[in-house]
């Protein structure tokens, strides 16, 4: 199985999702990100959250959605706003899902996100991977309406 996060720019929330999925995911599972619109240099307040809680994230911009997704990824958008837009870059028979989530505010004055508004979003999205990943790992994504299905609940979850 192969996750595709999709936001804008090079935010912190694709930055932590695709971070997250690659350091627990079993070998042969992986996660990338793309923007959907300019890809920046990745979020250095995320990069420090990641560190901490020892993930090296792959050190990339985001893809950009001419490059993706394929038939076979899963694209799961993270944005706040916008899930119900057609995604530009999203091909029919591709799986979809919103898992949204808040962006930090930068601080007036500050270049730095918060670090317990980013630490809130990293809990949130590690534990929607987490329940993603036991369910695929019951060989859940070989029934793609369940998996579907699945998606679109684990996106309302909350821990």
């Amino acid at each position: 199985m192969h996750v595709l996060f999709l936001g804008k720019g090079n935010d912190c929330r694709t930055l932590l999702a695709e971070a997250i999925f690659n350091h627990l995911a079993p070998p042969g599972y992986t996660a990338r990100r793309a923007s959907c619109d300019h890809a920046g240099t990745p979020d250095p307040a995320a990069l420090r959250l990641l560190a901490k809680q020892g993930i090296q994230p792959a050190l990339k911009t985001a893809e950009s959605p001419l490059d993706s997704p394929s038939e076979n990824d899963v694209l799961i958008t993270v944005c706040s706003v916008g899930a119900e837009q057609t995604c530009p870059c999203c091909r029919p028979n591709a799986l979809r899902a919103h898992w949204g989530v808040h962006k930090p505010a930068r601080h007036e004055g500050f270049s730095n996100r918060s670090d317990h508004e980013l630490l809130d979003l990293y809990h949130i999205l590690r534990a929607r991977i987490e329940r993603l990943l036991v369910l695929v790992q019951a060989g859940i994504e070989t029934d793609r309406p369940r998996l579907q299905r699945e998606l679109a609940r684990i996106g309302r979850y909350l821990p």
